[in-house]
């Protein structure tokens, strides 16, 4: 099953401040995760992502009503809406999309979860928002790993709102860089 990355990021690459905060991204970066979400009729989140989202009021979870959630978690908290199912592992959130029938996953998570996807080689294209702020600090797009992605540009997109948008297709992925 082909997997989408779709990630919004500052002009230097940051997805949210160290604190956690995504203030600097303007709400063009949630419709288009909305937008790809219907799309694809479902959406690959970690928790820690989920209970931002939930943090920043019931209107963001409740835009995603229509949407089959599918969240990535070590912990066996459970979630009250019925559009979520959680799953410990991004091959388990593969098997769940592909057993309700969807022709591609679509993946929208923070730098552990990037990490574990792409590392299982489970990535096939990333899309990237480019937000026209830079942050002194802040969350990277993946984890500290041991990994390399030769990836290929194919598609670059302008947004009103000042985003550069590029579609990649990933190459290759090799691991163990250090060794």
């Amino acid at each position: 099953m082909k997997t989408t990355l779709f990630m919004a990021v500052s002009a230097n690459g940051f997805v949210a401040r160290r604190d956690g905060d995504e203030d600097f991204l303007p709400n063009d970066n949630w419709m288009q995760l909305l937008q790809y979400a219907k799309k694809y009729g479902h959406l690959i989140w970690g928790r820690k992502t989920y209970e931002a989202v939930e943090s920043w009021g019931q209107d963001y979870i409740k835009s995603l009503d229509a949407i089959d959630i599918i969240i990535v978690s070590r912990s066996k908290k459970t979630f009250s809406r019925s559009n979520v199912t959680v799953c410990s592992s991004p091959e388990e959130a593969i098997e769940i999309a592909k057993s309700r029938n969807y022709k591609k996953a679509f993946l929208s998570g923070g730098p552990s979860l990037n990490t574990s996807f792409i590392r299982s080689d489970l990535v096939d294209e990333i899309i990237i928002n480019y937000n026209p702020t830079i942050l002194a600090d802040g969350i990277k797009l993946f984890s500290e790993s041991d990994f390399e992605a030769k990836l290929s540009l194919k598609k670059v997109n302008e947004l009103p709102s000042g985003i550069v948008q590029l579609h990649y297709s990933v190459n290759e992925v090799m691991r163990d860089k250090s060794a």
